[in-house]
Parts: C-alpha cells; sequence; structure tokens
C-alpha cells in the first residue's frame, strides 16, 4: 500500500502491498544562509531553521519541527540511525526542515544507541506518545498536533529498525511506516573489527576493578575535564553569526547525547553484552509474524553497502 505516490513504484517484476523505492544518492549541497550582512556561508551540518519553521525541544527531551503558520497535514515521528540519532536537530535538520516545510509536523526523537533494542524501542514510543500529549495539552502549541492527524513513522537505518519493532511489540503509534535502508546486521558485522568486542569486555572489566580498587589512572589528570555540554556551548559560540542565529533554540548545545553514548555502549560491553536484543534473526521471525502496520513504504539506495531493504521486502510481503 502506498504513502505518497500518485502511481505505484515498481520493484523487480511485481508490485505489492510493500513498494520499495530504489534510489541513487548524490551528494547534497548544503543550504545556504543569508542573513542582513549579505554574506553567504554553507555548512554540512546545519542547525535547522527556526526562521522558517517553528523549531523547539520539548519538555520529553524531543525536538518539534513544525510549520510557522498553516494547517498541519500530518504528525511525523522521525527516528535517525545509531549513533547520528541521538542528535536528529543536527545530522537530519534538511530532512526534517523539508518536512516541515511541507506541512507536517515532525517529532524527532533522540536516542543512545544500545545493544538492548527492544528497550530503546519501548523508550522512543513513551517519548513520542508523551510528546504528543505535550503538544495537545498546550493551549497555544496544539495546532501543531491535531487530534485527527494521520501520524506516519519514518526511519533511517537503526530507526527503521525500531519503527519495525514498535509494531511489533506494541500498539504502534503510527499509521503508516516509512522505512529507509534498513539493516539489522550481528555486532561482529555492524563493528568489522577482528577481535574488537572479545578485547573490550575484559578491558572494561579491568579499568573497573582498577577504579573500585582505589588504583590511580595511568595520567593522572590535574584539572577536571569539561562536560560534554560545556564542549559543545563553546563550540556554539564559535560558530559564525548566521549559524548562531539559527541555534537560538541551542540545538548544538543540547547535543550531548550524541557523544555521550559511546561510553554507554562500552559499558554495557563490560557488562557482558555481546549482542543485539532481539537478535536480528529474532527480530526478522518477529516481524514476519507480528509486524502490524501495514501500509510501510520501503526506501533504499543503489549504493548502500549494508542496506538488508531487500531481505525485509521479502519478510513483509510474506506477512501481508
Amino acid at each position: 500500500m502506498l504513502l505518497s505516490s500518485a502511481r505505484p513504484f515498481k520493484y523487480g517484476k511485481g508490485h505489492g502491498v510493500v513498494p520499495t523505492l530504489t534510489t541513487r544518492t548524490s551528494p547534497v549541497p548544503a543550504p545556504s544562509l543569508r542573513r542582513r550582512s549579505g554574506q553567504r556561508h554553507s555548512s554540512k551540518v546545519t542547525p535547522l531553521n527556526a526562521a522558517a519553521n517553528q523549531v523547539f525541544q520539548s519538555d520529553q527531551g524531543s525536538w518539534v519541527v513544525a510549520p510557522s503558520t498553516g494547517s498541519v497535514k500530518g504528525v511525523v515521528h522521525f527516528l535517525g540511525g545509531a549513533f547520528a540519532g541521538a542528535a536528529p536537530q543536527l545530522l537530519y535538520s534538511l530532512l526534517l526542515d523539508m518536512l516541515a516545510s511541507s506541512g507536517y509536523t515532525v517529532i524527532a526523537t533522540p536516542y543512545a544507541v544500545t545493544f538492548r533494542h527492544q528497550d530503546c524501542a519501548a523508550g522512543v514510543r513513551n517519548k513520542f506518545l508523551n510528546t504528543v500529549g505535550e503538544l495537545r495539552g498546550s493551549q497555544s502549541l496544539a495546532r501543531l498536533c491535531p487530534e485527527n492527524a494521520p501520524t506516519f513513522g519514518v526511519g533511517h537505518s537503526n530507526g527503521a529498525l525500531l519503527h519495525l519493532l514498535m509494531g511489533c511489540y506494541f500498539d504502534s503509534p503510527t499509521t503508516s511506516n516509512v522505512i529507509i535502508s534498513f539493516n539489522n546486521k550481528q555486532v561482529k558485522d555492524a563493528i568489522p573489527i577482528p577481535g574488537f568486542l572479545g578485547a573490550l569486555s575484559p578491558t572494561v572489566k579491568a579499568a573497573r576493578s582498577a577504579a573500585a580498587g582505589g588504583l590511580p589512572l595511568p595520567v593522572p589528570l590535574p584539572v577536571p575535564l569539561p562536560s560534554t555540554s560545556d564542549v559543545l556551548q563553546f563550540a556554539s559560540a564559535m560558530l559564525p553569526g548566521p549559524l548562531r542565529a539559527l541555534d537560538a533554540e541551542g540545538q548544538l548545545r543540547k547535543a550531548a547525547l550524541a557523544l555521550d553514548q559511546l561510553g554507554e555502549v562500552v559499558g554495557e560491553v563490560g557488562d557482558g553484552v555481546t549482542d543485539f536484543t532481539p537478535s536480528p534473526s529474532e527480530s526478522r521471525a518477529l516481524i514476519g509474524s507480528s509486524y502490524s502496520v501495514r501500509p510501510t513504504l520501503l526506501v533504499r539506495f543503489q549504493d548502500d553497502s549494508i542496506d538488508e531493504t531487500v531481505e525485509m521486502e521479502k519478510i513483509l510481503r510474506a506477512r501481508f
């Protein structure tokens, strides 16, 4: 079933309820930013354009990007890929701006990468629903999330997997999903460094034992290191004037999760976690038997070496 096309996309020789849109990637020029000075700046990582769209962070921690004026066509729950999904307001800013400029309210839920996919899916689902409740409970923001508006899930890479798992474990908060560049590989394939995980776990455990025993660090630190938030706040202050103006909502300063999450992953490895929960094979079996969001659009890129959309298409065709 199609989400947004007047004619069906073809994949291979046939048509299906789960069409796959195959597209080529090409370099996307960074948006130009113009201000009163008349100067022109460009950056590969550009904060969301608060001048054109309404941009703010909800009390739940989600980033909301919505049309500044006019009626809202629908609500999009966006989840980015592993690591990048911790700062969607920066790393997916162009996409979020495009959706908002097309009349959709986007709720982009940041999350830290983890081996525990089931817990992560539950967490982002709850945060999204709480953000929807927050918007609808506000007199000034209720127009951004109308009660009768259709709700779309859009996920990239690991975010695509999380949307699929939400459609298995829970009543899905979305009525249609767009799955972009799905992949769900085993840890050894996701981190293709021979012996890395095997060596990391005992290293983390040894470091914990040393810390518990009061042993000093190999190199004593004369002064406390600044926090990630402090570093990002300093970096934000160094931006050119036009970019600082666009970062009025503190998008860069509030991206600390993107840098902090690596420590959380290392901690999980130290706890003995060496594979995803559920495992890739368990996820595929679960999606094949329990996924409930039939209107699902699959999108893949021809030059994505880790994309597994073709396999997911087969699973969903058999499901529906």
